[in-house]
């Protein structure tokens, strides 16, 4: 019989905490320095990723959470890259 186990919870609270996390960062509302800040953003969405992955390979678990953790994992990844990407483009350039 298959059912959900921690994996699956798991996988699916670390896709969703990962973007409030980045606007709390972004926000100064937590006060870390912004590269430990947006390492543990990246191993949030990877970790993510990999219980998910872990989640739908196994024979025992039902897939509805791991595939809603991937797509929102690879929604908060798409969007993390493009905010650091976009932060990058103001900068002055020196010839």
């Amino acid at each position: 019989m298959k059912n959900f186990s921690w994996i699956s919870y798991w996988s699916l609270l670390l896709s969703i905490f990962s973007m409030p996390f980045f606007f709390a960062l972004i926000y100064g509302l937590i006060r870390i320095h912004p590269d430990f800040g947006f390492f543990l953003v990246s191993l949030s969405i990877i970790l993510s990723l990999i219980f998910s992955f872990i989640a739908i390979f196994k024979d025992t678990e039902k897939n509805s959470i791991a595939i809603l953790a991937i797509i929102i994992a690879f929604g908060s990844g798409a969007f993390f890259v493009f905010a650091l990407l976009m932060s990058q483009m103001s900068g002055p350039t020196e010839f």
